[in-house]
């Protein structure tokens, strides 16, 4: 019997809260841990890709040709980087282009499923997607497509007021609020009362416990190391260590829902 290949995307609907940071530091950390990764970059900025050292200088086919290509031969394999041991990058490219495409669809629950259907036969354990921060067609399609959701919060007021919003997405979508697997407060200062408060209050809106992981702290060498086309993993071992802990979580939550 084949190993089930786990779906997750890193989505939030306001931009800001360090959901590509998030992304490539889950998908990285679980390669160091020897899992199978494929990272989709599916942000108009690219920054997952920029984070891993690679600008549009590097791939010529990327998700865009997936989604507009009709059904090539090797075209996954020709759009795949790969970024690290056990790590796979799907860049991404033209997503206003990709929003139009699929608004001339008139489904796409399974869109994804049709088009990364080849990805199974990689022997993937895990995909991670990167998404925008926006609702659209593209992330319409990867919630129907994902296993599960893992939301990064910023820990500023407006940021924890906006997870509703993601809630009422799912809704909107008809899908189950069960999708949401983790929720990771990101960019905390404790040397802020601010910062404390707006923890405190993610918490109490948050009412399933399980559901968040420690509070990434906001930290100067997280940036630095994306800047170099690294992560942390490669470049601080303090900050590396908060990011275990995440991808621990999310090794754990993908154990404990296996059949």
């Amino acid at each position: 019997m084949s190993k089930k290949m786990t779906k997750f995307a890193v989505f939030n609907n306001k931009g800001g809260v360090g959901k590509s940071t998030i992304a490539v530091h889950i998908a990285h950390g679980l390669a160091l841990d020897g899992y199978k990764v494929l990272l989709i970059d599916m942000d108009g900025q690219n920054d997952a890709s920029l984070f891993l050292g690679f600008t549009s200088q590097d791939y010529k086919k990327t998700f865009y040709d997936l989604i507009v290509g009709r059904n090539k031969t090797r075209l996954l394999e020709e759009c795949l980087i790969h970024a690290r041991d056990n790590l796979d990058l799907l860049p991404s490219s033209y997503v206003d282009r990709i929003n139009t495409e699929l608004f001339r669809l008139p489904s796409i629950n399974l869109v994804l499923e049709e088009k990364l259907k080849d990805v199974e036969s990689f022997g993937y354990d895990f995909v991670i997607m990167d998404c925008g921060p926006q609702r659209s067609k593209v992330n319409d399609a990867v919630l129907c497509y994902a296993d599960g959701l893992i939301i990064p919060v910023q820990l500023q007021a407006a940021s924890v007021r906006a997870v509703g919003n993601i809630y009422e997405y799912l809704s909107d979508m008809r899908l189950n609020t069960d999708r949401i697997k983790l929720i990771v407060p990101n960019m905390f200062d404790q040397r802020t009362n601010d910062s404390k408060e707006n923890l405190a209050l993610l918490k109490e809106f948050v009412s399933n416990d399980h559901l968040l992981t420690e509070p990434i702290p906001r930290r100067v060498k997280i940036a630095e190391a994306g800047k170099l086309g690294k992560t942390v993993f490669e470049y601080d071992d303090e900050s590396a260590q908060q990011f275990l802990s995440i991808v621990k979580k999310v090794i754990s939550r993908n154990a404990r829902e296996e059949p």
